[in-house]
């Protein structure tokens, strides 16, 4: 039982269902990202889950509490849920420090002076509404209640009227600190907090409008973190930003989920994102969950072919099933026989996106055999399998590395592409041996 519990999961449009008997168990203080293509459902996904949209059928729980199921469907605001969405959407009218606080509890004083989005064009319109609500207010009060007026006889009064005090003392004692004194100094303090936890405790008084982007988007976090939800809902929040800014910012805000021991949902279609990003990660395509795993798990051990294109560039073969080995262009090789498919879980039993065993194939059978291009090194340096030779036709230089595309001198010239770190690179037209440092993957055939 995760912490985070949806099942069998249906949404539709009219008559176009968009998610599809879709399940997913997310663990307490973890990260999932859910990863697909545009139009597959995963934002369709985040809204049912933050109760914006009604579902056709399905349960919804978090911290075992139902959220939404048969008869049930509470309220976005009762759900306990912060939401993140993919521009900042901050309040123009109000300051860094207001923005971030807009969720927490206001003191009667703060809601009299409180204007809502919307309703006044800047604070000081909004703090003269509020002025003139007070003054409203005073205006309809019995004369015996307005300032100035005598207050009326009462016990407390009375003792006070009849009792001495001591030169140079005040008639009354000190106020109480009151539930809604106690309620803005903890707004205030947690206004603080997150302020300084986002990197921005010197900008609280500062428009939106003098926000950077990536400073925006930290206003944004901070804002749906105040309340302390049970579940975070990041919608391709880091889409909108320049490259460089992206890495950093979604980095910085990974780890301080990690620190706050927040449980997270994140959707985005940037493979690189939800592989370095999250502990868990969920494929979605046509409106169901194909895989769902750990980062590693999906990226090198792929459901099907589909799922590992998806995810990273692929060398892909035709072959033949021996043994445990494929015969292929690049050789016999060692091979994992990846046969096992996500199955739907009204025909396993098993929630979908999770495998059922498959046995090997029949030796001489037509497979895929699957390969990273990370796989294919340069020489017989770290090879585990069998050698060939090609020459190299292209190279797509990137800093860092390079995708190298080979042609094996075999009769039919097979193009391979291997991903080559820059110290190594070979030149146009060399011809260098090729070597594999990892089982290949065998999956069956589909025409």
């Amino acid at each position: 039982m995760g912490w985070v519990t949806i099942e069998a999961l249906r949404v539709a449009y009219g008559d176009r269902r968009v998610l599809d008997d879709v399940s997913l168990r997310i663990p307490r203080g973890s990260l999932v990202a859910v990863l697909g293509p545009s139009g597959c459902g995963k934002t369709t996904l985040l809204r049912a889950v933050a109760g914006l949209l009604p579902v056709a059928s399905g349960t919804i729980s978090v911290g075992g509490r139902l959220v939404t199921g048969p008869g049930v469907q509470r309220a976005p605001e009762k759900r306990g849920m912060g939401w993140v969405p993919q521009d900042a959407s901050l309040f123009p009218h109000l300051t860094v420090g207001e923005n971030i606080g807009f969720g927490l509890p206001r003191t009667k004083q703060n809601d009299d002076l409180y204007c809502e989005p919307g309703e006044a064009p800047s604070r000081v319109a909004g703090l003269l509404a509020g002025l003139r609500q007070r003054g409203r207010a005073n205006r309809t009060r019995p004369a015996s209640l307005r300032a100035g007026a005598a207050l009326p006889a009462n016990p407390r009064t009375v003792s006070l009227a009849h009792h001495p005090v001591a030169p140079g003392h005040n008639h009354l004692a000190p106020a109480p600190i009151t539930p809604d004194r106690d309620r803005q100094t903890s707004r205030a303090a947690r206004i603080a907090e997150l302020a300084t936890l986002v990197g921005l405790a010197e900008l609280v008084d500062r428009a939106p409008s003098q926000l950077s982007g990536g400073q925006a988007q930290r206003v944004s976090l901070a804002r749906a973190l105040a309340p302390r939800p049970d579940l975070m809902l990041l919608d391709e929040p880091f889409a909108a930003l320049d490259p460089l800014l992206r890495s950093a910012l979604r980095t910085e805000v990974a780890a301080l989920l990690r620190g706050q021991h927040n449980t997270s949902l994140l959707v985005t279609h940037d493979q690189e994102e939800a592989l370095s990003l999250a502990d868990f990660v969920a494929v979605m395509c046509g409106g169901e969950i194909l895989q769902f795993g750990t980062p590693a798990d999906v990226y090198e051990r792929p459901v099907n072919p589909w799922v590992a294109g998806f995810v990273g560039d692929t060398v892909e073969l035709d072959g033949l099933w021996r043994g445990g080995r494929v015969e292929c262009a690049l050789g016999s090789l060692a091979a994992d026989w990846m046969g096992a498919q996500a199955v739907p879980a009204q025909s396993s039993g098993a929630p979908r996106g999770e495998r059922t065993a498959a046995s090997a194939p029949a030796d001489g059978t037509g497979v895929c055999v699957l390969l990273r291009p990370e796989w294919l090194t340069l020489g017989a340096r770290g090879s585990a399998q069998p050698t060939t030779d090609a020459d190299v036709v292209a190279i797509a230089y990137a800093g860092h590395d390079a995708l190298v595309t080979f042609a094996l001198a075999n009769s039919e010239k097979t193009v391979v592409r291997a991903r080559i770190a820059a110290p190594d690179l070979p030149q146009l037209g060399d011809r260098v041996t090729l070597g594999i440092c990892q089982n290949a993957l065998a999956y069956p055939l589909f025409r």
